[in-house]
């Protein structure tokens, strides 16, 4: 019970920590695995305060949640009672048959759910959805005023910007980007490729089909950011490119929009939280679709765990 009391206060961006002791759970083993990201650290927050009158409760927020959590799930009883996954991990879970379908335990519990936040696959219920996200851009207002910009809603636009604000000398590396070599610059390419209306598999078939003019005009543009970003740019994870706008260091980015937040925070300089401000996805290539993605972010159930641990969570 107590993560759907948990997603409704992230959806509100709100969470009273008296307000959700105990949750509605008198019984159960509650223990989280998932990402580290400042929404998810929320929840887990939130989860800690469900703690007693029967019920136990362990996080393990991490970057490297994918490499843990079906280890941590695969074991009978699991060691993971939840997973908190986004369209991506989900898929590893369910091929390694570690999370159960939760129809029966929406059905009995889930009065308070709104369809949409059910994750269906093949008909069952795989996970509960507690928000949404995308990549969009995040500017500072006052080095773009100072640039005499406004703020680009192309790439090329954004191209354009960054090296302005660098011939001003307002600053040598204005870009950033999660472009950290792995995962992180391969969601990139993702972004930028469908910007230019690729299509990642030949039609009617499950053959890679990214050798192309779109892919070829994605690592281009690519390419030419990073020219405006800083040299360790191969490093820079989503974490890593926030600590270099915290830092001041950056004026343009793509970033998710559930790590804004922290941007504009007290524990941030006010020179840089407030003059930072955001925008919708930038196009790119002339194209009229966002060089961005739509996820969504939620919760699921392990498998090899009691019903009475499985309804804690619900």
């Amino acid at each position: 019970m107590f993560l759907r009391k948990i997603a409704t206060a992230v959806a509100l961006t709100v969470l009273a920590s008296s307000a959700w002791a105990g949750c509605g759970a008198s019984e159960g083993r509650v223990s989280i695995v998932g990402n580290e990201f400042p929404a998810i650290q929320t929840v887990g927050a939130g989860a800690m305060e469900c703690a007693g009158g029967g019920v136990t409760v362990e996080k393990n927020l991490t970057a490297d949640h994918q490499k843990i959590n079906v280890a941590g799930m695969s074991g009978n009883p699991a060691e993971y009672t939840t997973a908190i996954v986004a369209n991506s991990s989900i898929v590893a879970l369910m091929n390694n048959d570690v999370i159960r379908p939760l129809d029966d335990l929406v059905a009995k519990h889930g009065q308070d759910l709104k369809k949409s936040q059910l994750i269906s696959v093949n008909g069952k219920i795989m996970a509960v959805a507690f928000m949404a996200n995308a990549q969009h851009l995040v500017f500072r207002t006052d080095v773009l005023e100072q640039a005499g910009l406004n703020p680009p809603t192309t790439y090329e636009e954004m191209l354009a910007a960054a090296k302005v604000i660098r011939d001003k000398g307002i600053m040598q590396n204005p870009l950033g980007g999660a472009y950290a070599a792995g995962w992180n610059l391969a969601q990139e390419f993702n972004n930028m490729y469908l910007g230019h209306g690729g299509e990642f598999f030949e039609p009617g078939s499950a053959k890679v089909a990214i050798n192309n003019q779109a892919g070829i005009d994605t690592l281009n543009m690519m390419k030419a950011l990073s020219e405006y970003m800083n040299p360790d740019f191969l490093t820079h994870d989503s974490n890593a490119t926030s600590a270099e706008w915290k830092a001041g260091n950056v004026a343009l980015m793509n970033m998710w929009g559930s790590r804004v937040g922290p941007l504009k925070s007290d524990e941030v300089d006010p020179s840089v939280a407030n003059n930072t401000d955001i925008a919708g996805p930038m196009t790119v290539g002339g194209g009229s679709s966002a060089a961005s993605t739509l996820w969504w972010d939620g919760w699921t159930v392990s498998k090899n765990i009691s019903d009475a641990d499985a309804e804690a969570l619900l």
